[in-house]
């Protein structure tokens, strides 16, 4: 059975992912900072420490796909100087200690699949459509992804298929934004911020691991890929279809966003802001979703 290696496999994506891909059949070597017992014969863990440079060298026995998903949550805290740093670190120190050990130790890495985020086009609300060849933003959230990226396409010197995957919003029951809104949709409260307007790129979690079990299985994909759906809502749009789906309705105003640029400063563009984003390359891979809708995607 093939063996996958992922690098931040205990997060909201990465414990659907591993769950999902041992069903298919795959053995998972998950790398954690922590002391885990293995579920089952195909999910196994293994310690590391981006600080102290260590990985546990038997994480990497017949493995010759890595699957990164590590980085600190962009929107779990106000963007201070201190918190910059971590959220910029925590990208591409990981992806570093990976890209060194793989090199050091001429391990034959055939995949190597990685993330970074929608937020590479910048924090604008425009009528302009954004593909993978689009110029990039030059905001904070927009040089991170670019850094992130950077750091990924080193693997190709290493003679390893990369795929940088350019993700939305995840949409998921289990944790992410929806997990945040629920609560307050639940209660019919408008969950929309500032004019509502601006489009928010998004993706259901169960899509999204399917479309990293077709990454695996098909070798004609490389390069970047924007992970979104085809319908491109707005935050109002979101609102509506959230609160529906709980049988409500808002006649409460949206969160004015004089109010979150105080609770957030900077980190507010980033909820106050947003354009749409192309998967016309995507579905030109032969990838067909099946919650292409957030009505569907919330509804099931």
């Amino acid at each position: 059975m093939k063996k996958i290696l992922i690098a931040g496999g205990t997060g909201f994506v990465g414990k659907r992912l591993v769950s999902f891909l041992a069903e298919q059949g795959y053995v998972i070597h998950v790398l954690t900072r922590k002391s885990m017992d293995h579920p089952s014969e195909n999910i196994q863990f293994f310690k590391w420490n981006i600080e102290q440079q260590y990985i546990d060298k038997k994480a990497f026995d017949g493995v010759d796909v890595i699957i990164n998903l590590t980085g600190a949550n962009i929107a779990e805290e106000k963007w201070t100087k201190k918190r910059k740093k971590e959220i910029i670190d925590s990208r591409i120190k990981s992806i570093n200690l990976l890209y060194q050990y793989v090199s050091e130790n001429h391990l034959k890495i055939n995949t190597f699949i990685s993330s970074s985020g929608v937020g590479v086009y910048g924090a604008v609300t425009t009528a302009k459509i954004y593909r993978e060849t689009s110029e990039m933003g030059s905001d904070f959230l927009a040089s991170v992804c670019q850094i992130w990226e950077t750091a990924a396409m080193k693997f190709q010197d290493l003679g390893a298929r990369t795929v940088i995957l350019r993700k939305g919003v995840i949409m998921g029951k289990e944790g992410g934004m929806l997990q945040k809104l629920t609560p307050l949709a639940k209660q019919g409260i408008s969950v929309s911020l500032g004019s509502g307007k601006q489009f928010m790129p998004w993706m259901d979690l169960r899509d999204l691991v399917r479309l990293y079990a077709l990454i695996l299985s098909n070798p004609e994909f490389c390069g970047v890929y924007n992970a979104v759906a085809t319908e491109q809502i707005t935050m109002n749009d979101l609102s509506k279809t959230l609160l529906k789906s709980f049988g409500k309705k808002s006649f409460l105003p949206n969160v004015p966003a004089f109010i979150i640029r105080l609770l957030y400063g900077e980190m507010s563009v980033m909820l106050l802001e947003g354009s749409r984003v192309s998967n016309e390359k995507l579905k030109s891979t032969g990838f067909s979703f099946e919650f292409d809708t957030i009505e569907k995607s919330l509804s099931q």
